[in-house]
């Protein structure tokens, strides 16, 4: 080690650009005890020998500039508005699914289960003066019926869904990545779902048709009790005409479950086309961003869904007709007629099963008798879609306009440089 002791004493003497014979007036004042000056790189300072002789005062932080602190108070700004701008979309969303289409639903489905009308009504114009009859005899309540019992329904499924999720493994979510197991485990825990849920769907499909003139209004737990009523006359039917439970678990089942897969490929498949054609509008601004916002992707979100949830309708319509009718069979009830709107009649069918229904409404009604009602249908997607879009264009307006512009970054002029002299 006197190598590098005796590199590091010429060392410094080069640094002061003195011959090592002569000293300095600097080194006459120092004391003549070298190893306290000349330390071996061997040995470490004390500060990291010993971290409580290190100083108690660490350097301040870098006080940040005012224009840093308003660009961070800006961001979270707007974060924080496209948070409220997606809350406020994902309730109107809400609000027409649930509330805004149920007295479309209530036509539609009046429609399907009438075999004996001479009015098909698969374009919407056909539907005006029935409804215009039906609500200037029996009020705007007509079109509502049954609501809370679709509500409680649809909260049964979600309800039937987390338990059988938490007590077996099938998983109640999936993502794009999950492998097939996992895949057909979720579609077995939709289907389990369905099956538990049937014969109250049953019950709630009644409260929507029957006729408020005809039939007594039904009371809050009226679901509750027919449901079970019909689940526990599991194999035997308690009137003569209407169907077992199981031969209408098989049906509701496969509706349901066709309606989820094909709301969720079409879905999938609409997010992806919306976000390669905003990436173009990006790419064509030349403002290609990294990550969208929460209000685009929920924008996007819900218009997939909505698309989703038109296909899965409109593909399957021909098919709910016939459950429909399954469901009404011996229920003994009675609804509006939508030839005139002023007129009731009772439902009166007797059929054996699934195929045996198609093959009669084919013979009798033809083709066109499946798609009753599917000028309800047509109006309900048509002012779901025309709410979804004006509440979304006046929700980022309105974000747009809580939220300060951003200031536009100074740029500085360049200016050119001066000729040179000449004669220099």
């Amino acid at each position: 080690m006197a190598g590098l002791d005796d590199y590091q004493f010429f060392s410094t003497l080069r640094e002061k650009d003195n011959p090592f014979w002569q000293k300095a007036a600097e080194d006459k004042e120092q004391p003549t005890d070298t190893m306290e000056h000349f330390r071996r790189p061997t040995e470490f300072p004390e500060n990291l020998l010993n971290p409580a002789k290190a100083s108690p005062n660490p350097p301040p932080p870098k006080a940040q500039t005012p224009r840093t602190n308003e660009l961070e108070i800006q961001k979270m700004q707007d974060v924080q508005m496209e948070k409220y701008g997606e809350l406020s979309i994902n309730i109107v969303s809400l609000c027409a699914q649930n509330l805004l289409s149920h007295p479309f639903i209530v036509v539609r489905r009046q429609c399907q289960v009438d075999i004996n009308s001479y009015r098909y009504h698969i374009l919407p114009i056909t539907l005006v003066p029935a409804l215009i009859h039906i609500q200037s005899f029996q009020g705007f309540s007509a079109f509502w019926k049954g609501l809370g019992s679709v509500l409680t329904v649809r909260g049964m499924t979600l309800g039937v869904e987390d338990c059988l999720s938490k007590f077996t493994p099938w998983p109640k979510e999936i993502s794009p990545h999950s492998s097939l197991k996992t895949i057909g485990q979720h579609l077995l825990l939709k289907c389990s779902a369905l099956a538990l849920i049937t014969p109250f769907y049953s019950a709630s499909l009644v409260e929507t048709v029957q006729s408020e003139i005809a039939s007594e209004k039904p009371g809050v737990l009226d679901v509750f009790k027919e449901g079970l009523t019909r689940l526990l006359s599991f194999t035997q039917p308690q009137t003569g005409r209407m169907l077992p439970v199981w031969l209408l678990i098989v049906p509701t089942v496969t509706h349901g479950v066709l309606q989820y897969i094909i709301g969720n490929a079409v879905s999938t498949l609409t997010s992806q086309v919306l976000r390669h054609y905003h990436r173009q509008d990006q790419h064509k601004q030349g403002a290609v961003s990294k990550e969208n916002g929460s209000f685009l992707d929920a924008s996007v979100r819900l218009q997939s869904a909505f698309v989703g949830h038109m296909a899965a309708d409109v593909i399957l319509y021909p098919l709910e007709t016939i459950l429909h009718r399954l469901h009404m069979q011996g229920t003994r009830t009675i609804i509006d007629s939508l030839d005139v709107g002023y007129e009731v009649k009772p439902i009166l069918t007797r059929y054996e099963g699934f195929f045996d229904c198609l093959n009669t409404t084919l013979q009798d009604e033809g083709i066109l008798g499946l798609f009753k009602g599917f000028g309800a249908l047509c109006i309900q997607y048509a002012l779901y879609g025309a709410v979804l879009k004006f509440a979304q264009v006046i929700i980022q307006e309105v974000t747009l306009a809580l939220v300060p512009p951003k200031p536009k970054p100074k740029v500085q002029e360049e200016h050119m440089p001066l000729p040179a002299e000449q004669g220099q």
